[in-house]
């Protein structure tokens, strides 16, 4: 059985252990996630990263260097003054998403 590609980001290239019910588990995890991930670059993000994969992604957005601070019963994440238009327009079309 190939696996696309795209799928190889997600740890799917093999299943963990030899029994049936536990991959299926592991692998239907796996999904879930790539669809999440799927969705979050599809609405959250702008039209450039769409054809990023899972790898390229994990390099230029989640390896981000950040801070979560709290400070007067509010949570902030202090990121960098050149990737803040880029969180900014995240949490923007985020929230667009989740109005609709």
């Amino acid at each position: 059985m190939k696996i696309e590609s795209k799928s190889l980001g997600f740890g799917m290239e093999r299943m963990p252990c030899g029994k049936f019910k536990a991959n299926a588990v592991f692998f239907r995890i796996g999904v879930v996630a790539y669809n999440i991930g799927r969705l979050f670059v599809l609405k959250g993000l702008d039209q450039s990263w769409h054809c990023h994969q899972v790898h390229t992604l994990r390099w230029k957005l989640y390896g981000i260097a950040a801070k979560i601070v709290y400070h007067g019963r509010y949570v902030y994440l202090k990121v960098s003054h050149y990737i803040k238009e880029l969180f900014s327009r995240i949490r923007f079309r985020s929230w667009q998403f989740v109005q609709t």
